[in-house]
Parts: C-alpha cells; sequence; structure tokens
C-alpha cells in the first residue's frame, strides 16, 4: 500500500481516552484548572467531558475523557501533558479504546 501526500491528524483514527486526574491537595480550583488543561492541550487532542468526583476527607478528583489521534506513544504524550501541571499530583489512565 503506498499512501500519497501528508496525513493530518484528522485522516487517522481516534481513540478515546479516559483518565482519572488527582490534585496536589484539595485548596486547588478544580474549574480553573479544568479550562487550563481544555485550551493547552496538544495538537489533535480533545477534551470530551469531565467530571469532579469526591475521593475522600475533602478531596476531589477529575474524570476526564479525550479523544486523540491513534498512534504509538499517544497516551503518554497526553500523561506528560497533564504532568506538567503543578497542580496534578497524579494521572492514572483508566481505560483506551478505539473510536
Amino acid at each position: 500500500m503506498r499512501l500519497y501526500g501528508a496525513l493530518r491528524w484528522r485522516d487517522v483514527a481516534r481513540i478515546v481516552i479516559i483518565m482519572e486526574i488527582l490534585p496536589v491537595d484539595q485548596d486547588v480550583d478544580l474549574e480553573n484548572l479544568i479550562e487550563r488543561i481544555r485550551q493547552n492541550l496538544p495538537e489533535g487532542f480533545e477534551l470530551k467531558d469531565v467530571q469532579i468526583r469526591p475521593v475522600a476527607f475533602g478531596l476531589n478528583s477529575i474524570k476526564a475523557i479525550f479523544t486523540g489521534p491513534e498512534r504509538d506513544g499517544i497516551t503518554r504524550e497526553l500523561e506528560n501533558y497533564l504532568e506538567s501541571f503543578e497542580e496534578i499530583q497524579e494521572v492514572n489512565v483508566t481505560m483506551e479504546t478505539r473510536l
């Protein structure tokens, strides 16, 4: 099979990645953090849905549903992006599937 022309991220299959994002403490403004995550996503990613969920002792987590292009290392790329926020302590991938 021979491909002609450059493939853009819209031309390849898409995946869904569901992540659990834990803040460093209960004082983090999660709404502001979600907006900052949404505004600066790497090219090809979309934040489709978010839920703020209680964890324990006043601490909440973010359950986020992202879509992105299917390619090697895409989940790690998203994890690295999220871990770059100083307000985020931990990022866990709970599910990944092809659209």
